[in-house]
């Protein structure tokens, strides 16, 4: 691996100018001495890739990576590398990390807003709260039912610590199956998640976007659930099948949807899972806290350290793997 120093560290952010220049300013507090380049546009980095030696990324562009041919190292703002992988242009020297196990506290805890929520029938509440009508109903306890976790990584590890408070018994799948404290059973492959399926009240998706994943909770999938059960999807929308999903929530063959991530985002203001009965939808938001950013800013700052020492980057990403 290369010790050569960086010198200059380009930025692609995706989000409004103020707070690409925001993310800039904060690198170069951090690396004096060294030029911090923003594209705040795509045809930007189209333009300046050749020059691009580092890039700090939240969901560059596909099929631009040909003439990349400085380009040592990208470091993913998220967990989710799906938006760049697969990249079978990009130079096969390119190190690629992303920034997972930042997101296990905010996103466990936007996990059970919308499991108690859907639990506890807050969305009929709200409605009879606009209508002014005040009329009791009953709601099942959580304690003593089965949250099943598809995809046991740090968020599935920080989401079933939490669980056991609630009484809860926690199964969930993992490529490589691995003791995970509060968890009484963790399964693999395509029976393991059919057994996860068939025995979850509460089934939470956090699996990575993959071709293999993709569409793999679909209409087959949803009716192995338990009637009523509730499904949160805090991964990406392409691997649930929304038109089933939607179909289900219709007919209440599914009890509720917590949903933070869409097959086409921001979500059509004319789609109809925006009208679906008994879910919640929030905009995208489970990884995001106010100190995200310097979070984020001081992995990049340390990878680049990293990558000049010739040492392994923090979170490094596998391309076959997909994650």
């Amino acid at each position: 691996m290369s010790t050569e120093r960086v010198a200059r560290v380009h930025v692609h952010h995706g989000f409004e100018p103020a707070l690409g220049e925001a993310i800039a300013a904060t690198l170069r507090a951090a690396m004096p001495g060294r030029d911090i380049v923003v594209f705040h546009r795509e045809e930007d980095l189209r333009a300046g890739l050749p020059e691009v030696e580092v890039l700090l990324a939240f969901r560059p562009p596909r099929g631009i990576w040909a003439g990349a041919h400085k380009l040592r190292f990208i470091q993913m703002m998220g967990a989710g590398v799906d938006a760049l992988l697969p990249a079978p242009d990009l130079p096969a020297r390119t190190l690629i990390a992303n920034a997972r196990g930042m997101h296990g506290a905010q996103m466990a805890e936007l996990c059970f807003a919308l499991l108690l929520g859907l639990a506890k029938r807050i969305p009929h509440a709200l409605e009879q709260q606009k209508a002014g009508l005040w009329k009791m109903y009953g709601s099942p306890l959580v304690s003593g039912k089965t949250l099943g976790i598809l995809g046991l990584g740090a968020i599935g590890a920080a989401i079933a610590e939490r669980a056991v408070p609630f009484g809860l018994r926690v199964i969930g799948t993992q490529r490589e199956p691995k003791r995970v404290p509060g968890v009484s059973s963790v399964v693999t492959g395509a029976s393991g998640t059919e057994q996860v399926l068939r025995e979850s009240d509460y089934l939470v998706v956090l699996l990575p976007l993959t071709p293999e994943t993709r569409g793999s909770i679909g209409a087959r999938e949803l009716d192995l659930l338990k009637p009523g059960a509730i499904l949160i999807n805090l991964a990406r929308g392409g691997i649930v099948d929304e038109a089933a999903l939607l179909e289900r929530l219709q007919s209440g063959r599914i009890g509720g949807a917590g949903l933070d991530v869409f097959e086409q985002e921001p979500l059509p203001a004319s789609h109809p899972l925006w009208r679906a009965p008994n879910a919640i939808l929030t905009p995208h938001i489970g990884g995001l806290e106010p100190d995200y950013m310097k979070r984020l800013t001081a992995l990049a700052v340390e990878n680049v350290s990293r990558l000049e020492r010739g040492l392994p980057l923090l979170n490094p990403v596998d391309r076959a793997r997909g994650y």
